[in-house]
């Protein structure tokens, strides 16, 4: 195994629960690293500090793979062995869930999403596009897979400089459509062409919070996708409910699940931009969904939030969502205060949510949070 020296001070932020390294914490390397293989991460003196993908093309070319006293055989294995077992303890129904999440559960630049037999997984470094056979073996044999599907078309892989792929199977045969059950819903999602793995499970404590929202409410959700939010507020009393999404097939979907959950007569839903449908629609109501996933800087996203307001009714909630990047880290309550000054509204926060237990982050890697959620009233 190949050794890459680290400077004293990355060697501190190792032991201190660093994850990542930036090239200048490399002080030399035996030879060249080869994608998929670990190298064993040294201080200056050769103590061991673990194991790690390094990668000189990346923004952050060290990555903690392993601990000091791992080895590397069996290392992808033992990790999802240990992400079975914590999410069997934390998830409500663990068949149903995101298995892996990047750094939070030892394997970085890979995200592994359950859907009860059939396994969605997305790879962000080129380490891991280097595994994608162990990973599908590891999978199958540790996790009891019947299908793994590869899902590396996200906008994240154009960011970190990877070439995006088209979904295709690893193993197995994978339904495009598949049906989930969460907190006593009943969805259908798209594993092949939907948004994301097919189905948003970072968002489910907005989706358990909404059971306080909801009760004879008239609900807005500008956008939708299948409907994660909306159901749950049908299935809390919610009175009456208009729901949007820009995709035709999501907005589909998301009538499918809105009758599969027995709202049928209560729920509206059409497509429509986010931005179009906060501008055509006049109405106000008692609680608006505003998921802002497609807000591409800070001025747009306060701009999203002002038209959620405008949508909101005097004491009315409005269930707001941001996402890192394109907000800075630690700004989305500052430019959801800006949102609301600029529309002369006054709100008061009922609570701030954020990812639930199967999305584990480091605690010393703020931007592995990459969800920030509040509840408001706005009067």
């Amino acid at each position: 195994m190949l050794n890459t020296y680290l400077s004293r001070e990355a060697a501190q932020k190792l032991r201190h629960g660093a994850f990542w390294l930036s090239r200048e914490d490399i002080l030399s390397m035996d030879g060249t690293p080869v994608a998929g293989q670990p190298v064993q991460l040294r201080d200056e003196d050769g103590q061991v500090l673990g194991l790690g993908d390094v990668d000189l093309d990346a923004s952050f070319p060290v990555r903690r793979i392993g601990l000091p006293e791992e080895s590397v055989e069996g290392l992808i294995p033992r990790h999802i062995r240990h992400a079975l077992e914590l999410r069997a303890r934390l998830v409500d129904d663990p068949r149903f869930c995101r298995l892996v999440n990047d750094d939070g559960d030892g394997l970085p630049g890979l995200i592994v999403d359950r859907y009860d037999t059939h396994f969605v997984i997305q790879t962000l470094t080129r380490p891991m596009d280097a595994r994608i056979e162990e990973l599908t073996r590891a999978i199958v044999e540790v996790a009891g897979a019947g299908s793994v599907l590869l899902r590396n078309d996200s906008y994240r892989r154009k960011a970190l400089g990877l070439a995006p792929q088209r979904p295709h199977v690893l193993y197995g045969n994978p339904p495009r459509w598949c049906r989930l059950l969460e907190l006593g819903a009943r969805f259908t999602v798209d594993l092949t062409y939907g948004r994301n793995t097919g189905y948003h499970y970072d968002q489910r404590e907005l989706r358990r919070f909404l059971a306080r929202l909801s009760h004879e409410a008239r609900v807005l959700d500008p956008c939708c996708n299948v409907g994660g939010l909306f159901v749950h507020a049908g299935l809390h009393s919610a009175r009456q409910i208009l729901a949007f999404d820009s995709n035709a097939d999501a907005a589909d979907l998301a009538r499918e699940n809105a009758e599969a959950n027995g709202l049928y007569g209560r729920v509206k839903v059409e497509s429509g931009r986010t931005l179009e449908v906060l501008e055509a629609v006049t109405d106000t109501f008692d609680l608006v969904l505003l998921d802002t996933r497609d807000a591409d800087s800070q001025e747009a996203f306060i701009e999203l939030v002002r038209r959620g307001l405008r949508r909101t009714r005097h004491g009315g909630r409005l269930l707001l969502t941001g996402y890192h990047p394109p907000l800075a880290l630690g700004a989305f309550e500052e430019l959801v205060a800006q949102a609301c000054e600029r529309e002369k509204r006054v709100a008061f926060r009922l609570a701030r949510l954020g990812l639930p237990p199967d999305h584990p982050s480091p605690v010393n890697t703020p931007s592995a949070d990459y969800l920030d959620a509040v509840a408001l009233e706005v009067n």
